[in-house]
């Protein structure tokens, strides 16, 4: 009986990992088993001298490896802002920045809640609470987890500010990237509502 010749096992399995990529809906096994796949088809091709599939390849193995690489950075960043104290610092560099002069309104209350904010400068009030806050405050965040998703308060700048801005997108892409950031979010709207319920009987 002839055994299979190489090149034959090769295509096999290459077109093999690429029908098992498509059952792939993590994106981490997804790109490895593309990998996977490069690789196979590169010796396929370089026993079949297709030059085609193979420049294809070559091209397609670094490209996956890349995306590999992005993907355990933010990953990386995103556990990094779920474990320890809540710090929103940490993922600063998804997020964008924005400055107001004193005087000037964030959001005002009733408005779409699309996004929360980190004060990296300056001093916040919000109005109808008489709540004023200080640099390195999370704040805007509990109106994405509210049925209504609209802002419970006016944020007006006290003074020059400079606030970076996470879209609520980002928030769900973050979320679905890694659970460690719903935990995260978790802890920040808990310790929002726990400083609520002091100031409340302060008052």
């Amino acid at each position: 009986m002839n055994e299979l010749p190489w090149i034959d096992i090769a295509s096999y399995v290459a077109s093999s990992l690429v029908f098992v990529a498509f059952f792939m809906k993590a994106i981490l096994p997804l790109r490895l088993m593309a990998i996977a796949s490069n690789v196979a088809f590169i010796v396929y091709a370089l026993g079949a001298g297709l030059v085609p599939i193979l420049v294809l390849h070559l091209c397609l193995l670094p490209l996956n490896a890349w995306r590999i690489l992005q993907h355990m950075a933010v990953v990386r960043r995103v556990r990094d802002a779920a474990t320890g104290a809540p710090d929103i610092r940490k993922i600063l560099p998804l997020m964008q920045m924005q400055t107001y002069g004193a005087g000037d309104v964030i959001f005002r209350k009733g408005d779409p809640g699309r996004s929360l904010r980190y004060l990296a400068e300056g001093r916040v009030r919000f109005d109808e609470v008489g709540v004023e806050i200080g640099e390195g405050t999370v704040f805007g965040e509990i109106a994405l987890f509210l049925d209504t998703q609209s802002r419970t308060a006016t944020a007006t700048c006290l003074t020059d500010c400079t606030v970076y801005r996470l879209s609520k997108e980002k928030v769900i892409e973050l979320t679905v990237l890694d659970p460690g950031f719903g935990l995260f979010l978790t802890r920040m709207v808990a310790e929002r509502l726990q400083q609520n319920v002091e100031a409340t009987r302060s008052a």
